[in-house]
């Protein structure tokens, strides 16, 4: 008698399809993300998939079949980020902006024993709405200035119940019931992202985007100061050097008297300034009041003056540079 044949059982065939489907989805998106949905109604994961509709497409299955379909692919990494209630979702997004989608797309959701407090849960000043009850008493016990006010339960100032990470208990849980106050988010949370060759952590997304904007500005005034201060030019700090020069010049010219369009209204006021200053010094006598009173209106005057003056300028420059295109265009006409 022959030794039995052992025979390896066959693989359902529906496992190979949708091992061949997640391939064929892991290499078609440019990226590929591992969310938990482990904690999501199948109401509000609806409500998810609705609101990002076009932008991130969600795909659950089995944990070992997304693990067998990420080995046949260049993004294998992403395998070690799937835990119980994992899925898959495929986007043209960049990874930070999947994140910040997912963020915007959860809602509140009441606390259920267990939970961990994100941030510090406060009952806030005001009236509950509530009847009279036992509540008041809960409520005071764990510190909440609770009383009755106009026939409801009121609450006389702002109260911290639980603190950031602190573990709720059932009797929290349910008095915030009781209060209609949901501290929790019900969402899906990202907990690793594929693109272009790189896995980005959930913790790599967490970032602040008016933290990291302040953090850019702050860094590259720092960059334009350090390059003006040791006269290293680059596109942006040539700008200041320009200006620099500009107001120098401008400030030597007015004092050496140098006229320009720039300079004139500056040495107008100077030079009237300085007038009125030694009449000042003179005895009453020796000045006219006419002269003094002309002098004044030179003052109030100059800077009337010095626009006139600039325009005449810009005018001569315009004309100049007419005559200079006639010129062109005669010489253009000699030479056919």
């Amino acid at each position: 008698m022959k030794g039995r044949v052992a025979v390896k059982d066959e693989v359902a065939l529906w496992k190979i399809e949708e091992v061949a489907s997640l391939k064929n989805m892991i290499n078609s998106s440019p990226v590929v993300g591992i969310v938990d949905l482990s904690s999501i109604p199948a109401k509000q994961l609806q409500k998810i998939r609705e609101e990002l509709r076009g932008k991130v497409t969600f795909r659950m299955s089995k944990n070992k079949l997304m693990k067998i379909a990420l080995e046949k692919t260049e993004k294998e990494q992403l395998k070690e980020h799937i835990n119980a209630g994992a899925a898959f979702i495929f986007s043209e997004e960049n990874p930070f902006r999947i994140y910040k989608l997912l963020q915007k797309s959860k809602s509140p959701a009441p606390a259920k024993p267990g939970d961990i407090a994100k941030d510090d849960i406060i009952v806030p000043q005001g009236s509950t709405g509530l009847p009279p009850g036992p509540l008041v008493s809960e409520l005071q016990s764990i510190g909440v200035p609770a009383k009755i006010d106009k026939g409801s339960i009121s609450i006389e100032r702002d109260a911290v119940i639980v603190k950031k990470g602190e573990v709720i208990s059932k009797k929290i849980s349910e008095m915030l019931s009781q209060l209609k106050i949901e501290p929790m988010e019900v969402g899906a949370d990202i907990a690793a992202a594929y693109e272009g060759g790189l896995i980005f952590s959930g913790e790599v997304l967490r970032i602040d985007d008016v933290e990291t904007r302040n953090n850019i500005i702050k860094a590259f005034t720092n960059v334009l100061a350090l390059s003006y201060e040791r006269k290293i030019f680059t596109k942006h700090s040539v700008k200041l050097f320009i200006q620099q020069a500009a107001l120098k010049s401008k400030s030597l010219a007015i004092g050496a008297n140098i006229i320009s369009p720039e300079t004139i209204g500056p040495i107008m006021s100077k030079s009237v300034v300085q007038a009125l200053s030694l009449s000042r010094l003179l005895d009453n006598s020796a000045l006219d009041d006419d002269i003094r009173s002309k002098l004044e209106v030179s003052h109030s005057a100059a800077p009337a003056v010095a626009k006139v003056a600039e325009q005449k300028a810009e005018e001569k420059k315009e004309n100049k540079d007419e005559d200079g295109a006639a010129g062109l265009e005669g010489l253009g006409a000699l030479f056919g």
